[in-house]
């Protein structure tokens, strides 16, 4: 009969649902509790406010250091003359990049938060691999580029026909230098972007999902709150809107944030590279209804063409369950491949010698004889000779 630290060693397994698509992540780790969503949210509400704190303390601080901000002759024209107006002005580099950088700070605000209470890896914030996946990440970029060329394309074709014509960017909305603010747009937008889709379509879906096991909770509740941060009117909100869907959608759908991340960069970057010379307002705030059933028709085709070359890639959709979990084995500083001689032996003891067995070999196979005084040196006396 074994005793009982030789039988196998019990195996744990997580008890629940057997494949987790994106927005119920959160449900798979095994120390899920519903109040932990909760505990998310306000955490990474935290982090963020402090650094936003943090973020205006250092510019207030760099603008009073800037002997350009008490020696301007026109008011107008000093470094901190934003932080008079009230209304933000797109083509100004400075307000694009204070806009800019109060959004990419929401990137380390719901990481820390996702790592002190969400599931592990904390890479499941962007798929359900783990990780950001690259390579689909670029397809996805490529095919967005792609298509929103020929957009823009059809866009200015039709308006130069007449059609959907748009009135004459104003001189105020113009980048004075426009190199500068093309750079800008390069650098500083794809973190914007993912900082958004970080927040909408990964924190938010996951928290709903958490909760509500129907995908179009989690697709569709974010989406106002997605919205309400966007200055348009009824119109484009609505298109806003129906871009937040649409990403939801792909989020959902690819298992992941790469495709959404792919497009809002993609849409972001072309807009403002359009607005740097002057063919786009970047203040316009209306929209018309031709311009969102034009928007709606090729966003419904970028999430169609995305979806399906997802499909072609097999990029995956779920997550199993945890793997299962192991207990470590019990220390012993003696080999127990086999169970002792001795049944009333002690687990610690080294192993027992039955009578017959010579001096110094071990009844078990493992446990190697000793070696002779002599064996390595056949030259050398024994001194009992």
């Amino acid at each position: 009969m074994s005793l009982p630290m030789n039988l196998p060693p019990e195996v744990q397994r997580p008890e629940g649902e057997t494949e987790y698509p994106f927005h119920r992540l959160m449900r798979r780790s095994q120390n899920y509790r519903w109040w932990k969503p909760l505990a998310f949210t306000g955490t990474g509400i935290g982090f963020f406010a402090a650094a936003l704190v943090i973020a205006i303390v250092v510019m207030v601080v760099a603008l009073l250091a800037n002997p350009l901000t008490w020696n301007a002759e026109n008011p107008d024209e000093a470094p901190n003359a934003f932080l008079m107006n009230p209304d933000l002005n797109m083509a100004s580099a400075a307000d694009f990049s204070i806009t800019m950088a109060s959004l990419i700070i929401m990137i380390p605000a719901v990481y820390l938060a996702y790592l002190l209470l969400g599931p592990k890896p904390v890479g499941l914030l962007l798929s359900v691999a783990g990780k950001l996946r690259w390579r689909w990440f670029g397809r996805a970029i490529g095919i967005s580029a792609l298509l929103f060329a020929v957009y823009f394309a059809l866009n200015f074709g039709l308006s130069a026909l007449g059609i959907g014509e748009s009135a004459p960017v104003p001189a105020s909305s113009i980048p004075t230098d426009p190199l500068f603010y093309a750079l800008l747009v390069i650098l500083l937008t794809p973190f914007q972007c993912a900082a958004e889709e970080l927040v909408f379509r990964g924190a938010f879906m996951q928290v709903i999902g958490s909760w509500l096991k129907h995908p179009l909770f989690a697709i569709l509740l974010p989406v106002p709150f997605f919205a309400i941060g966007h200055l348009y009117d009824i119109w484009g909100l609505l298109d806003v809107s129906v871009f937040a869907i649409a990403a939801g959608y792909l989020t959902w759908r690819t298992g992941g944030l790469e495709a959404a991340i792919a497009m809002h960069i993609i849409n972001n970057t072309f807009l403002f590279l359009l607005g740097a010379i002057g063919v786009v307002d970047l203040n316009a705030t209306e929209s018309n209804p031709l311009s969102l059933v034009f928007s709606i028709c090729f966003t419904a085709l970028m999430t169609f063409v995305l979806v399906k070359l997802a499909a072609k890639h097999n990029i995956a959709r779920t997550a199993g369950p945890l793997p299962a979990v192991v207990p470590s084995p019990m220390l012993q500083p003696w080999q127990m491949n086999q169970p002792p001689m001795n049944p009333n032996q002690a687990y610690w003891a080294p192993p027992a010698y039955q009578a017959g067995t010579p001096q110094g070999v071990s009844r078990d196979p493992a446990v190697a004889p000793p070696t002779s005084p002599t064996a390595d040196f056949p030259d050398r006396q024994s001194p009992d000779s």
